[in-house]
């Protein structure tokens, strides 16, 4: 009898799926995930209840007909018991691991996609959210830097599981900036979290009893819903309060060409373009170039316990409290940036070789050492913020 039941519910459970599959589009892999998902719930399910039959009826009963006793059927109360229990556990594992497969499909699709995210026109980008929220001066106090290196995981590490270049592939420095930036973020997790746990109440207050393939839902659609309220929740209250105090805005000339008459024309149209600094890391391959170069690897030969010592020196603090994160973003962003930061270090440099030459009442070389060493400074970081400038669109 258990082995017609589960070939019957087979049957039906493969037609199913089969529909679900053909009516998917095509490369879609949050469907096919779940899909799965519920293959493996359907296993399960035939696993257990061919061993639940095999345990509960047993081959002594099934080759006799005797009357059953009071034991008999205490042994038959706690077989059924003991199999409800592992039925709602395995339920719930299934459910979990749909949800799970759900969420690493989509995050497949995303990385497939190749777009590049962008910040909200207006939204403040991630280095001015960390600055005005006073985020960087909260995890140098919880002293998160040197607790992270005696936990093993310092910059040579970084280097040796390839994060740096893992990050710049799937773009998930801007991915992140833009879900955290975007003020549109904690409405629609926070509307897909009600959908989601209204329809897992629904479910459960209609229900007398609970199978194993309602647990695979329940637990399938409240544990999006739980990530969804918290992430909403604490991207709300890190971005509230938050505005856009500086710029990051670029001028791009756009080429196109339109086909008009037998020779056609160019037009040349000019446009502003958001570029944080996050962004200019992936786009440029800086993260890569680190990484390649074993550059975090030679800091941390140089200083012991780089982290520790930055955490000490205080120098998350003094970057958020002089906001000089947000400043080289805006200068680097800008397209006279780097040549304003070393117009004054071009001023000065020929103004101490001057002053070296003529030397005044013979301290023209004290005067040009003290006028050329800010003059340079001037010039290097320029040069610095030059290299860390968007790169020229591919748009044409």
């Amino acid at each position: 009898s258990a082995r017609l039941t589960s070939s019957s519910l087979q049957t039906s459970v493969r037609q199913q799926l089969a529909h679900c599959t053909t009516m998917a589009p095509r490369g879609c892999g949050t469907t096919r995930a779940l899909v799965g998902a519920c293959t493996l719930a359907v296993s399960c399910k035939l696993l257990t209840d061919v061993s639940s039959s095999a345990f509960v009826l047993g081959p002594q009963h099934l080759l006799s007909h005797a009357r059953p006793t009071a034991a008999s059927h205490q042994g038959k109360a706690a077989a059924t018991f003991a199999n409800a229990t592992t039925s709602n556990l395995a339920g719930v594992s299934v459910g979990a691991m749909s949800a799970l497969g759900v969420v690493v499909a989509a995050c497949r699709v995303q990385a497939r996609s190749r777009v590049a995210a962008r910040v909200v026109k207006g939204a403040p980008s991630l280095l001015q959210v960390l600055e005005q929220k006073n985020l960087l001066s909260l995890a140098e106090g919880l002293k998160l830097l040197s607790q992270a290196e005696s936990a093993g995981l310092d910059l040579q590490t970084v280097e040796q599981l390839g994060l740096l270049k893992f990050a710049e592939k799937n773009k998930l420095l801007s991915t992140a900036e833009n879900l955290v930036t975007n003020p549109q973020t904690p409405i629609l997790w926070g509307v897909g979290s009600l959908f989601l746990g209204g329809a897992d109440a629904f479910y459960l207050a209609t229900q007398e009893q609970v199978d194993f393939f309602g647990w695979v839902l329940v637990v399938a659609l409240g544990a999006p819903a739980l990530l969804l309220a918290i992430g909403a929740l604490v991207i709300f209250s890190l971005t509230s309060g938050t505005s856009k105090l500086r710029t990051f805005s670029r001028l791009e000339t756009i080429t196109t060409y339109s086909p008009d008459g037998k020779v056609g024309k160019f037009n040349v149209t000019e446009a502003f373009r958001d570029a944080t600094l996050l962004q200019t890391l992936e786009d440029r391959g800086i993260l890569s170039f680190i990484e390649e170069n074993r550059l975090l690897t030679l800091a941390g030969s140089l200083v012991n316990k780089p982290l520790t010592l930055t955490q000490s020196l205080g120098v998350l603090s003094t970057l958020e409290g002089t906001r000089l994160l947000s400043g080289i973003e805006s200068a680097a962003a800008d397209n006279w940036g780097p040549f304003n930061i070393s117009f004054a270090g071009l001023v000065l440099v020929p103004l101490a070789l001057a002053l070296l030459l003529l030397n005044p009442f013979g301290f023209g070389l004290p005067l040009a050492l003290a006028i050329a060493a800010p003059g340079l400074l001037f010039i290097a970081v320029g040069i610095g913020v030059s290299a860390i400038s968007p790169p020229l669109p591919n748009k044409q």
